[in-house]
């Protein structure tokens, strides 16, 4: 059922159930007098630890983070510490605890680990470890994942500005952010508009997912009018040489095909943190290499493509089959080349102009390396084959 179908009094229940940043996450999504009337008619220490979780706002850390976690003093041995430990029931993990000054300061972070094989009678201090790895409230919540999975404990501690503890980021929590990260950034690569909904498939409306699909449709639908423009222009070239309708499926398909494929692996690389903008100038240093070696080997192909499946094929008088295999192979080859480059480039401007770098993958680079692809085609081949054009 979904979210908004569901009663005040069956949501109060699933919220008193669940753990403070799920009830929280779910809170906060709700339109605003629904959230009231839920959040007044739960019982008042949830209510209170729900609400001071929801007020974080969505992508940030402290959205993310969990006000469940196990603290220590400072002052008491290991075999104190491991004993309150054993006791704590609230906490979300007891395998990482938070050293805290009186002031919930954070003074440190230890392990169960370290508490257990280290001296019963030694101080918690002792066996901390200061300065620990952690996140502020108000850093993005994709950063804040990433940072737990580097991080040698099982939790990151976030803090506010004072550098008091507030919460906790679990590697459930981290993992589901990335995970909901990268369907967002799936949706926008096929050309889903607006947010993925909440809801599993099936239970998203027909309508609901018509008004995500039909922007971007529509737009590249417009845009994909000029390739048909630019076949128009060339329709003259296309009568005295009717070879060459025959490659320009393979044209747009491979120019596709291959700038696709870049712009994936470069998103897929700068959402996973290993490449930023500012390893522009070497990620574009490798996709032309990489461009290169593909382009030489699609112009063989299609050169040989030409010579071996089109022998048949009329040939006005002054032009031979190997000029025409030529110029074929040569436009492909182009094409090939700059899509690969386009692929890798855009993302990296995305970021540079700080945009989601997803959104100038899939349909819609495909879309612009298709148009450019078509005249880039024309181009070529009508000039080193000396066709008149309309």
């Amino acid at each position: 059922m979904a979210e908004n179908e569901k009663g005040v009094d069956q949501l109060v229940d699933e919220l008193s159930q669940a753990a403070p940043d799920d009830a929280a996450r779910r809170l906060r999504r709700m339109p605003k007098r629904r959230r009231a009337a839920v959040a007044a008619a739960l019982a008042q220490r949830k209510r209170d630890e729900v609400l001071a979780l929801a007020r974080y706002e969505d992508g940030t850390a402290g959205s993310l983070m969990t006000s469940r976690y196990a603290d220590l003093p400072a002052d008491i041995s290991a075999g104190e510490a491991v004993r309150r430990l054993a006791a704590e029931r609230d906490a979300e993990t007891i395998y990482t605890a938070y050293v805290l000054g009186d002031d919930r300061t954070l003074l440190g972070v230890v392990s169960l680990r370290d508490l257990l094989t280290g001296e019963p009678g030694r101080q918690v201090a002792e066996l901390m470890v200061r300065h620990p790895e952690q996140a502020e409230a108000d850093d993005s919540d994709e950063a804040t994942a990433r940072r737990l999975l580097d991080a040698p404990y099982m939790a990151l501690p976030v803090v506010d500005g004072d550098n008091r503890l507030l919460g906790i980021v679990t590697y459930d929590d981290a993992h589901r952010c990335l995970a909901q990260a990268t369907q967002e950034d799936s949706d926008r690569f096929h050309a889903l508009a607006g947010e993925a909904p909440d809801q599993a498939y099936l239970e998203v409306s027909v309508w609901a997912e018509i008004r995500r699909r039909v922007p971007w449709i529509l737009a590249l639908a417009v845009v994909g009018l000029l390739a048909g423009y630019v076949v128009h222009s060339y329709e003259s070239a296309l009568d005295a040489l009717v070879i060459l309708a025959l490659y320009m499926p393979m044209i747009a398909d491979t120019g596709g095909n291959v700038g696709t494929q870049s712009a994936s692996l470069v998103i897929r690389a700068i959402a996973t943190g290993e490449v930023a903008l500012a390893n522009g100038l070497r990620v574009l240093w490798k996709e032309c290499r990489i461009a290169a070696a593909l382009a030489f080997a699609l112009f063989a192909f299609a050169f040989l493509k030409v010579l071996v499946y089109s022998g048949g094929s009329s040939v006005p008088v002054g032009l031979s089959l190997e000029m025409i295999a030529l110029a074929v192979a040569l436009a492909i080859a182009v094409q090939v080349f700059l899509s690969t480059l386009l692929g890798a480039t855009l993302p990296l401007v995305a970021v540079a102009v700080k945009q989601d770098p997803a959104v100038v993958a899939g349909p819609a680079l495909t879309t612009i390396v298709d148009v450019v692809g078509l005249l880039l085609y024309f181009t070529i081949t009508t000039s080193l084959l000396g066709l008149k054009v309309s």
